[in-house]
């Protein structure tokens, strides 16, 4: 197995535990693996866990220093050719949408100064994960190299900014996806390159998320209900509120909990104080995963009413910055999760779970078997769906059962690793990295 860099945005991050147990995983498996991240993470305190992984990792130098000037310079002088050419190529195709041309532009030299640390470590691969600006920059270090790339797309970041998407993926060895779902978005956005677009969930380490055997089929008066998610409007949490609104005028007795932080809180805020759920609904913040865990072994229920969310109107008053990064698209660009890692998580510690149909959560949740789905944005039925389950231990049971043993055989991060080893070794055990054209300077 050759040496390869992982190439992130921000590292470690609080939202994309995903990204760090993959990485653990193939630690595990004897990969040479370089980590490289564009930005440190605020409030570095809370990651003790991952402290050894923080040491060994890249992060991008301050745009004016030394570190960043010095390396570009140099290679300047070593690759003219490709490094005007290369920058010459991010205008061209990012110029349409100003902002995310901006953007681009400003981490070309952070990817510059990763290039020359790659190049003195002798590294033959590097892998990204996002489609956006981490792979942006795996791209512009694989041409100023000319040494292979692949990223792994997860969701609307594949979509939401099209600039520059069909030549990132052209150019790569191939692309990894976490759902068939995006798979297909992929594929019809960049038909021609179906081939190279490969489908790895992420999955979960099981022994780190085992069920606590608590008795679902025990009486109980007062049930504790759990959500977990950044408060974004996609994740559907003003929905869940409205239905513990109903459930609560309904006379159920329960507490929910969400586990989160984001823009969301505050308009989350007003809406419980307004339906007076203070004593029934609460913003817990955002926790580390050890935390979460312990909160899952006190849940009767977990529940994720994802929606879909789109670019639009609000944007253009409230962050219209956004809107010229994207491009302005009519209709405006839908932005949905794949499958949310704590479905998966709540499922593997055997709670009933409760969600919507939106993108990818089908592959995951088999509606009457491991779980309920309901249509998005829909609180009625979130609430009929909740208090259904609230009625059934038994169907409670079945979910739990079922749900465990679909992680077990689909999400399982061992497997899936070995699996994307696999496609890793079988690209780079050969010549043929389906690059493109390569960069002569």
């Amino acid at each position: 197995m050759k040496r390869l860099a992982y190439l992130m945005g921000t590292f470690p991050a609080l939202t994309e535990t995903f990204i760090l147990g993959e990485i653990r995983a193939l630690c595990a498996r004897g990969v040479e693996l370089h980590l490289f991240s564009l930005r440190r993470p605020k409030g570095t305190s809370q990651f003790v866990e991952e402290a050894d992984f923080m040491a060994m990792t890249h992060y991008g130098p301050s745009f004016l220093s030394r570190q960043v000037w010095g390396p570009n310079l140099r290679m300047l002088c070593a690759f003219p050719g490709r490094y005007l050419r290369i920058l010459g190529s991010l205008l061209a195709q990012t110029a349409v949408n100003p902002i995310h041309c901006l953007k681009t532009l400003g981490i070309f030299p952070i990817a510059v100064a990763f290039a020359e640390v790659i190049r003195h470590k002798g590294i033959e691969h590097i892998h990204a994960h996002w489609a956006n600006y981490p792979a942006s920059a795996a791209y512009i270090i694989s041409r100023l190299l000319d040494i292979p790339y692949s990223f792994t797309a997860h969701a609307y970041d594949a979509t939401l900014i099209r600039a520059m998407m069909r030549e990132k993926v052209r150019r790569a060895a191939f692309v990894v996806t976490c759902t068939r779902f995006n798979r297909g978005a992929l594929t019809a956005l960049i038909p021609e390159s179906k081939a190279k677009i490969v489908v790895n969930y992420h999955g979960i380490f099981l022994d780190r998320f085992v069920p606590n055997g608590k008795q679902i089929l025990q009486r109980q008066d007062t049930f504790h209900i759990l959500s977990c998610g950044s408060l974004y409007p996609r994740k559907g949490f003003l929905d869940l509120v409205e239905a513990c609104r109903i459930l609560r005028d309904r006379g159920w007795k329960f507490r929910c909990e969400i586990i989160g932080e984001g823009p969301l809180r505050h308009r989350l805020e007003r809406s419980i104080k307004a339906y007076e759920l203070e004593e029934v609904v609460c913003l817990l913040g955002a926790m580390p995963q050890k935390h979460v865990i312990d909160q899952y072994r006190k849940a009767d229920l977990f529940v994720l009413p994802c929606a879909t969310d789109k670019l639009g109107w609000d944007e253009i008053f409230t962050d219209p910055t956004l809107l010229l990064e994207v491009g302005l698209a009519i209709p405006f660009r839908p932005i949905t999760d794949g499958i949310p890692n704590v479905l998966v998580e709540a499922m593997a510690m055997r709670i009933p779970v409760v969600s919507t149909t939106v993108a990818a959560i089908p592959e995951l949740i088999q509606d009457g078997r491991t779980g309920t789905l309901v249509p998005e944005r829909n609180p009625v039925a979130l609430a009929a769906a909740m208090e259904h389950l609230l009625k059934d231990p038994y169907r409670r049971q079945a979910f739990a059962d079922g749900g465990r043993e679909t992680v077990q055989q689909f999400f399982d991060r061992l497997e899936n690793t070995r699996a994307l080893l696999t496609t890793f070794t079988a690209q780079l055990g050969t010549d043929e990295m389906c690059l493109g054209q390569s960069d002569r300077g």
